[in-house]
């Protein structure tokens, strides 16, 4: 059984292995880590509320969420998705809540919304199960898990039921991390490893040329007009003992293949590699390296990057040579219409598809990198991959070898 471990965060982890999970559960073990340094919308919400009121520093669920229900083995998977994704719209202070009492307001609010579904009885298996698997499964420690509460004056409105849910383990779980994920894992039956890259505070700063630096990931991937080109990335002077999650360096040191996939260059992959001893564990590690190419560019975070480009950033925050570079090769003939669309998305901004020029196919051969070029893109798509052509891409790569 081959060993993998994906870097990276986002959508496009939990899809990825989605993917794997479907296709290749029997055949692969699969650990993944997952950037900490997500900081915007309702997690950065939630954070801030520990931070101002707890004086506490709560790493951010968002990201590990996506990729525990990607790997849920339950058979209630479909209805964990159902109440976890939920998001409220109640006012009220969050410490006046238990875990039941939201539990039971979630459930009020889609029974009352699915009413014309047959989903009722379903969801009361799924209460059920839960109670089942929550005081027959877990440590003795987690038998009172529904009288928990999260003592925040913040309002509960906007948040997801399960960051909340997480954060309320977090604090009620001795302030340890690593016990809220193993708990999640037990919930929902997950048996690869969802690793948090660390615990520690991962806030982090980009350098531009000018010698400007923006700090943050929400505005530095989504919020500022650039005036430069980045030219590093490091961590907050609050984080600069940022060590990596003690699981890291094992998943790391035991692989067989690391796969890696850019997304937001700076602020989704290398946000993971400054981390302290993450870029040693994979310098030590005999494991071959995968990366997954980008379809486009990120408007200001990567702006006027080639595909050479992104691989000598890689390589040089990785400490470690990249062994195969997996890239589309299907040109899409966009009609007027459809090119406005895709030119306006969020994550383009006005920049166009990247390909891999005759050159710079031919450096990339000429240090040895595999390169493999295929049709990657979703058909429902104008810029984002089919899980289903990397899974096959990969599974070549991995058993063909």
């Amino acid at each position: 059984m081959f060993k993998i471990t994906t870097i990276w965060w986002w959508n496009g982890q939990s899809n990825l292995l989605d993917g794997l999970f479907t296709e290749l559960s029997n055949d692969i073990d699969i650990s993944s880590i997952v950037s900490m340094s997500d900081d915007w919308r309702t997690t950065w919400m939630l954070m801030k509320s520990f931070e101002d009121e707890l004086g506490l520093h709560l790493p951010p669920p968002w990201d590990l969420r996506r990729c525990l229900f990607s790997l849920s083995n339950s058979k209630y998977r479909d209805y964990f998705k159902l109440v976890f994704e939920y998001t409220f719209l109640n006012e009220e202070n969050i410490k006046n809540f238990t875990i039941l009492d939201l539990f039971k307001q979630v459930n009020k609010e889609l029974l009352f919304f699915w009413r014309g579904w047959e989903l009722k009885d379903e969801l009361k298996k799924f209460i059920d199960f839960c109670s089942w698997n929550l005081y027959e499964n877990i440590d003795r420690k987690c038998k009172n898990i529904f009288k928990f509460k999260l003592p925040l004056e913040a309002s509960l409105k906007w948040h997801k039921f399960w960051n909340i849910l997480m954060a309320s383990l977090y604090y009620n779980l001795d302030k340890d991390y690593d016990k809220m994920i193993a708990f999640m894992h037990n919930l929902l039956e997950v048996n690869w490893k969802i690793i948090p890259v660390t615990t520690k505070r991962a806030y982090i700063k980009a350098i531009l040329w000018n010698g400007e630096v923006i700090k943050n990931q929400d505005r530095i991937s989504n919020v500022v007009d650039y005036n430069s080109w980045i030219a590093d990335l490091e961590l907050n002077d609050c984080s600069i003992d940022a060590n990596h999650n003690k699981q890291v360096h094992e998943a790391i040191i035991n692989s067989d293949y690391i796969i890696i996939w850019p997304w937001d260059l700076f602020t989704s992959l290398i946000s993971n590699f400054i981390i302290w001893w993450v870029k040693e564990s994979i310098r030590d590690s005999k494991a071959k390296v995968i990366y997954i190419w980008n379809s486009t560019n990120k408007w200001w975070e990567t702006t006027g990057l080639t595909q050479l480009d992104f691989i000598n950033k890689i390589e040089r925050f990785l400490w470690k040579r990249i062994d195969y570079f997996v890239l589309n090769n299907k040109k899409l003939k966009l009609n007027e219409s459809q090119l406005k669309e895709f030119k306006n998305d969020i994550s383009i901004k006005w920049w166009d598809f990247l390909y891999l020029s005759k050159w710079e196919k031919e450096d990339l051969v000429r240090r040895k990198v595999k390169v493999i070029e295929t049709d990657l893109l979703s058909k429902k798509s104008f810029y984002k991959h089919s899980k289903k052509k990397i899974v096959n891409t990969l599974k070549e790569i991995i058993f063909n070898k």
